[in-house]
């Protein structure tokens, strides 16, 4: 059976600190990016319209993750790479400060390969110094759930961090493992909603929402 993989993060802005993202200006985009983000801007205007207030705390989401969805959360020591490798990516997000002269990646010089990978290199070397500053310092309140299926490596994850509330998530598998994620994905964020002040003020919580249910 054809397999396939898929890696989403969906809230929190915790991509990873390797991320390089160039993004083209209007100009210099294609006529099917054009027409892609089209769809994309009636689509987020459809959910703005009927986003209803009902929120629920990571507490309730995590519960609803294990008694809803049948998800079973890993011992510690089996996501402790995970783990350190979001503890650092929050770090350098919400505490720069702590890396002294990393705190800031220089700009990115051009997009020539070369410094497209000198810069990766800091970027990485940036990670692991935020992987040196000891959890005494800067930690994060981290939870993996996880459902497995017959073959071991295919699965559906959820990735939960209470003290900055993020949500991120993905799955490897077949064609239908993912469709299932990307299903309970928007039902997972549905549930953990918004409140009537994350509307009327288009908060962060709000925006990483929407953004969300606007996912294929």
């Amino acid at each position: 059976m054809e397999k396939n993989a898929s890696a989403t993060s969906v809230i929190g802005k915790a991509d990873g600190a390797t991320s390089v993202c160039l993004i083209k200006r209007d100009a210099e985009l294609t006529l099917k990016q054009k027409i892609q983000r089209f769809r994309y801007q009636i689509k987020r205007a459809h959910v703005e319209r009927t986003l209803k207030p009902g929120a629920h705390t990571m507490d309730e989401v995590m519960e609803y993750l294990v008694k809803v969805h049948g998800f079973a959360e890993p011992d510690k020591e089996e996501i402790k790479e995970e783990y350190e490798e979001m503890r650092a990516s929050f770090l350098i997000q919400h505490a720069p400060e702590l890396l002294g002269e990393y705190a800031k990646l220089p700009k990115l010089k051009s997009e020539s390969r070369e410094d497209l990978l000198a810069y990766v290199r800091q970027a990485q070397e940036r990670t692991e110094k935020a992987k040196e500053i000891p959890a005494t310092e800067f930690d994060i309140d981290f939870h993996r759930f996880q459902i497995s299926f017959d073959d071991s490596n295919d699965n559906i994850h959820f990735l939960i961090e209470k003290r900055f509330g993020y949500i991120g998530g993905g799955a490897s598998g077949n064609k239908k493992i993912l469709k299932s994620f990307h299903k309970l994905d928007k039902d997972i964020h549905r549930y953990y909603g918004v409140t009537e002040e994350d509307i009327r003020t288009k908060s962060q919580r709000y925006k990483d929402v929407v953004r969300a249910l606007c996912r294929k």
